[in-house]
């Protein structure tokens, strides 16, 4: 695969492209970094998606349509997430190649050019956003989480987060809370557009057959004019647990869900993420795992039972979905399987499959451009950045002694039960 070409455009302001013809299509991909915070988090999710809906050149979602109708059915989408302890507003257009252009249109360059004009030329009058667009991407944002409150797999996942993150910002919501969302101003939302090209982190990646410069220099200059102390990127890890917690919630919910969270005392950058990640697989990561065949198949105590780390805040957090009658045995059998991973308890199977698992799951999102801009994207907080083949050897070279060194550090900090009534 073609390496990776990474350049700085303005203070803080990153520049990655990735040269691929196996694609019709380009990428340019956006992800803005900000500090997760109480005060700003809601400002900052409402302004991702005031943008991508229109700008000042293209002031409503028809003209906007009809612009990106115009250059081949191109497309512009914006979402919010949480990178550890920064909160990340992703905006991206993509389109054709400029060499399938009929008439030899430039679209690379247009496709820039519109990108800017989302970011840096919204439609803003008098210091505010338009209150009606403001209104119709608050219903959007709201009907979210409500989305996210009514799938209890998903509730019951971000309750155990704010719990076990109860003094960290790692706990705020993606978005912030509902009466949040519901009470931020087209002035406050014109602070945050300003805060946001003044202070945060961008990085920008550009995938595809085109020629990168043209949009690199495009948007170079499109910074030039502001004036920038961008934030650091950086998260906060809790490497010890001096006082577990346990809650129980009562709901009308037809299956109970058990959430168990873990400190790993290990997280990106360290080089010892990489076969923490590889023991949470194999403890519950795919079909093969402990969790899926012990727990879930021969015991028969929950309907789901997985694993997932998150290699930013070195957290791993395990969930299932129970009977009640099950929540206790299911809890003792969970635990029992991770002390049996401290013995040294882990097959040769095991420890292969999960790299197959993984190792395929790296080299497939070379298969799309926005798998490749999601992948270079996600590596900003990391010590290198790596194709997913450098990335795969590395996964492929982590030993058992590494494995179970992981899972010895695991330490229980949280265990939240969502429980039927």
């Amino acid at each position: 695969m073609n390496p990776i070409i990474q350049k700085e455009l303005a203070d803080g302001v990153v520049f990655n492209s990735i040269s691929d013809n196996r694609f019709k299509t380009m990428k340019l991909l956006v992800n803005i970094f900000l500090p997760l915070s109480e005060e700003t988090v809601s400002a900052n999710a409402l302004l991702c998606y005031i943008l991508v809906r229109c700008c000042k050149k293209y002031p409503d979602m028809f003209t906007m349509s009809r612009k990106l109708g115009s250059l081949y059915g191109a497309e512009v989408n914006g979402s919010v997430s949480k990178m550890g302890d920064m909160q990340c507003m992703k905006i991206d257009i993509s389109g054709i190649s400029d060499k399938y252009a009929i008439n030899g249109e430039k679209i690379s360059e247009q496709l820039s050019k519109l990108l800017c004009e989302v970011l840096f030329n919204p439609k803003v009058e008098n210091g505010k956003f338009d209150e009606n667009d403001i209104m119709q991407e608050k219903r959007q944002i709201l009907d979210m989480i409500d989305s996210d409150f009514n799938d209890k797999r998903v509730y019951a996942s971000q309750r155990l987060t704010e719990i076990m993150c109860a003094d960290e910002v790692y706990g705020i919501k993606w978005c912030g809370t509902k009466e949040q969302i519901e009470n931020v101003t087209a002035e406050q939302l014109y602070g945050a557009w300003q805060n946001m090209l003044k202070t945060a982190h961008f990085e920008i990646t550009f995938v595809g057959e085109c020629n990168p410069d043209i949009a690199s220099e495009i948007i170079k200059n499109s910074f030039k004019e502001i004036s920038r102390t961008p934030v650091d990127l950086s998260t906060d890890v809790v490497y010890s647990v001096f006082e577990e917690k346990n809650v129980e919630e009562d709901m009308d919910v037809a299956q109970s869900k058990l959430e168990i969270g873990f400190r790993t005392a290990c997280a990106e950058p360290e080089p010892e993420a990489t076969a923490t990640r590889l023991m949470s697989v194999i403890l519950g990561g795919t079909a093969s795992s402990k969790l899926f065949n012990n727990v879930r198949e021969k015991k028969s105590l929950c309907y789901y039972c997985m694993s997932r780390y998150y290699r930013l805040k070195g957290i791993m957090v395990v969930e299932s979905g129970v009977e009640n009658a099950n929540i206790e045995s299911a809890k003792s059998a969970i635990l029992a399987e991770i002390d049996d991973m401290k013995k040294g308890n882990i097959s040769d199977f095991e420890i292969n499959s999960a790299k197959l698992a993984v190792v395929n799951s790296t080299l497939g999102v070379a298969d799309t451009v926005t798998g490749l801009a999601n992948w270079y994207s996600s590596q900003v907080m990391d010590a290198s950045v790596d194709t997913p083949e450098e990335a795969a050897k590395k996964i492929n070279a982590v030993t058992k002694e590494e494995i179970v060194n992981a899972a010895k550090k695991l330490q229980l900090d949280t265990i939240y039960v969502l429980k039927s009534r």
